[in-house]
């Protein structure tokens, strides 16, 4: 009698799993939908198949904190294939953002008194906006900052350079220093023995992971050999050691693999299978050198003490002449390198740091002394998961979901064996337990990226750069979002109740509209006089902080705000921040864009204008309506009229108002709907804020209207009243606002 045969489902489900990586995604749903036991949800949004197929497919880099979360990886490969889109704000100087800005023929055409302001205004981006020139380049998989430049790495393993690698070597007259600056993106090359990524294929030049340090970039590609640049005209150079093997094969596992590099603020180093933590100096290419000399070989490299050892697959270990690595520190998961030391966690959940001595006579590397991250008698709160960082400043993520971070200096006492009761670790109350991805540092500000897609900013904003992403150049719309500024064009320090909910990075072009409105006053700007002065003109940090979080509030979940939350399939947003990165004073992120849903709460945000609120031509004469069309009013344009007026208009009515002399002397929407759009025949007058207010701001100067016949819905909201903690109840004529979730209660000790 003949046996019954074997199916799938007589499998255990270890095997099945192993089988499913060898499956595309459409075999995979399909294999999913042929019966209900293949369709559970643990098998249909497996975690470890739809992560492997992001990272393969599109080379986006892993993200332990999430490793587990299957329907996520799912969401996002979904979304990848075409809504992938880079943002960047921040200090612009060396042209590392990559905004595509108004010509110098435009430029020139600005008015004298104002050309300043505007160049002011390209080299300071406070709002995250798109770089230029990415259209071409397919699915963007990661971007990094290194000091002066930001990089970008496609799925087809390309990667491209804006701004200048090294900036302290741009731009001098005299070789063989020279790297000058580029506005545009610009592919990183390989030597001319090589495939050129971009063009075609080749597991020797496309890059699988990279890392972007202060001045050079290092690349791993996928058969395994280590790039590297310090110049973006430059060819790159293949890294080679002398001391340690690399195998070049770009295997899973084995002597000589090569895991990760990092390039990190004057060191490279790379994850090497039997040597461990390599350290090295960044290597260039000299001006002399021919561009088919392709490797460069390192004669000085230090491996970090005690990190070689790896469990293999069999589980025997890779040093079997050292068994004790494996009950002491573990095989090494993850590794930063500061400007003077190595930080790594390990399997066992441990975390090592290692000081780097590097001079002419002596390259060496302390042995790793391991660092508790509490006293508690709680396991997971003292396991490490990752470890993540730059320059000065890092952070170490728990088991327990919790955020530690820390500076340099404040672990320098250990390595040098002095006694301290310093705390290490500063647990910042708006990341704990908060579903905290990664957190990017620059060298005064930092960002977090959190699961749900959105990232909150922190830190300083040097000189009022636009670091933190949430509007400003010392502005009143960055105040509005609780940054403290210290003077004019001073560095910028978050309100300390920002600490505790955060400060989230808006990527909505309304959104930023609706701060621009509340800024100039909300619906009746004599009637928020007072309470304005208390939200960002006073010295007491009460109303700013509150207000400020009061404004963060109404700016999340728009979507369900305007009831299209039903429109979001997905459920990851209109927009859905992927990755963060932050270097020197400049930010960046890979944000998946919802095109359709984008635009739906857009046109929510809109509402036509009431016949008898439409401007009207109180001089009389016949002038054609074209004159006054969208064209001429638009908030789009570089040198648009009515924008330089408003610039001019706010920045005399703010001095007046911070020295208390006046009222604030901006008109309420009411008064402005009655009042003309400037003609191209009527150029206001520039210079002075009184010829300036003859040609006063329109709607749309300010937020209140997109364009000519159509408002905001908030065109009648007034500036937030709110009925303070401390038992004050901030004056005016208008209701009280209600918090959308909730007064926080706010941690105020807490010192960033």
């Amino acid at each position: 009698m003949a046996s019954n045969p074997t199916t799938l489902l007589d499998l255990p489900i270890d095997i099945i799993l192993l089988l499913l990586p060898y499956l595309d995604a459409s075999s995979f749903l399909s294999l999913t939908s042929t019966c209900r036991d293949l369709h559970s949800p643990s098998l249909v949004h497996d975690p470890a198949y739809w992560s492997h197929l992001v990272r393969t497919t599109f080379r986006v880099p892993n993200q332990p904190v999430v490793q587990t979360n299957g329907h996520r990886w799912q969401k996002l490969y979904k979304r990848l294939f075409t809504q992938s889109r880079v943002m960047t704000w921040g200090d612009n100087d060396k042209a590392c953002l990559g905004h595509s800005f108004a010509s110098r023929a435009d430029l020139a055409a600005v008015p004298p008194g104002m050309r300043r302001l505007r160049q002011m205004r390209m080299r300071h981006v406070s709002w995250p906006g798109a770089m230029a020139g990415t259209e071409g380049l397919g699915v963007i998989s990661d971007l990094q900052c290194g000091g002066w430049s930001t990089t970008l790495l496609t799925s087809k393993g390309a990667l491209y350079t804006v701004g200048v690698m090294d900036g302290l070597h741009s731009n001098q007259r005299r070789p063989p220093f020279v790297q000058p600056t580029k506005a545009e993106l610009t592919a990183l090359r390989f030597p001319s023995g090589f495939v050129q990524p971009q063009e075609r294929y080749d597991e020797a030049t496309a890059v699988q992971q990279f890392s972007a340090g202060r001045g050079h970039v290092l690349a791993l590609s996928d058969s395994g050999r280590i790039w590297t640049w310090q110049n973006i005209e430059h060819a790159g150079l293949q890294v080679r050691f002398i001391e340690h093997d690399t195998t070049g094969s770009g295997g899973v596992s084995g002597r000589g693999v090569v895991k990760k590099v990092a390039a990190g603020w004057n060191k490279s180093a790379a994850l090497i299978e039997g040597s461990g933590i390599v350290v090295w100096e960044p290597l260039q290419r000299e001006e002399d050198d021919v561009e088919a000399e392709d490797t460069a070989l390192v004669l000085e490299s230090v491996a970090v003490p005690k990190t070689s050892w790896r469990k293999t697959r069999s589980g025997r270990s890779t040093q079997p002449g050292d068994a004790s690595l494996e009950d002491t520190v573990g095989e090494v998961l993850n590794f930063i390198v500061l400007e003077a030391v190595v930080l790594f966690n390990t399997s066992l959940g441990k975390l090592f740091v290692s000081q780097i001595t590097w001079s002419d006579d002596d390259q060496s590397i302390s042995e790793p002394l391991e660092i508790l991250l509490t006293t508690s008698d709680d396991i997971d709160e003292a396991f490490a998961t990752d470890v993540q960082g730059s320059f000065h400043n890092f952070a170490v993520f728990t088991r327990s979901g919790a955020v530690l971070t820390a500076h340099q200096d404040r672990i320098m006492d250990l390595l040098q064996n002095q006694n301290t009761d310093r705390e290490i670790f500063k647990r910042i109350p708006a990341l704990q337990h908060r579903d905290v991805i990664s957190v990017a540092f620059g060298d005064y500000h930092f960002h977090a990226l959190h699961s749900p897609g959105y990232i909150t900013s922190y830190g300083t904003e040097p000189q009022a750069c636009g670091a933190l992403g949430l509007g400003g150049h010392g502005d009143p719309e960055g105040r509005l979002r609780g940054i403290r500024y210290q003077a004019m064009g001073g560095d910028g320090r978050l309100v300390p109740h920002a600490y505790t909910e955060g400060r989230r990075v808006w990527f909505e072009h309304e959104k930023q509209q609706w701060i621009s409105f509340l800024t100039s006053g909300g619906a009746s700007a004599e009637e928020a006089a007072e309470r304005l002065r208390m939200a960002i003109g006073s010295p007491d940090i009460t109303g700013q902080g509150e207000v400020s979080e009061w404004v963060e509030q109404e700016g999340r979940n728009w979507e369900e705000k305007f009831g299209l939350q039903d429109e979001d399939e997905d459920g990851l947003g209109a927009y859905f921040a992927l990755s963060v990165t932050a270097a020197g004073w400049h930010s960046g992120a890979l944000v998946l864009v919802n095109d359709d849903l984008a635009k739906k709460v857009a046109k929510a945000c809109e509402l036509p204008t009431a016949a008898k609120d439409v401007p009207s031509n109180p001089s009389g004469d016949d002038t054609d309506e074209a004159e006054f069309s969208d064209s001429s009013v638009s908030s789009s344009e570089p040198n648009n009229v009515s924008l330089l007026t408003r610039a001019l208009t706010l920045s005399y009515d703010y001095a007046q108002w911070f020295l208390g002399i006046g009222p604030y002397s901006h008109p309420s929407n009411t008064t402005a709907q009655n009042l003309p759009h400037p003609g191209v025949d009527r150029p206001p007058t520039y210079g002075y804020p009184q010829t300036a207010a003859r040609h006063p701001p329109t709607p749309v100067d300010y937020g209140a209207s997109p364009r000519e016949g159509v408002d905001y819905v908030w065109v009648n909201d007034h500036f937030p009243r709110l009925r303070l903690s401390d038992g004050r109840e901030m004056p005016g004529g208008v209701d009280f606002s209600e918090w959308r979730y909730g007064r926080p209660e706010w941690d105020l000790e807490f010192q960033p």
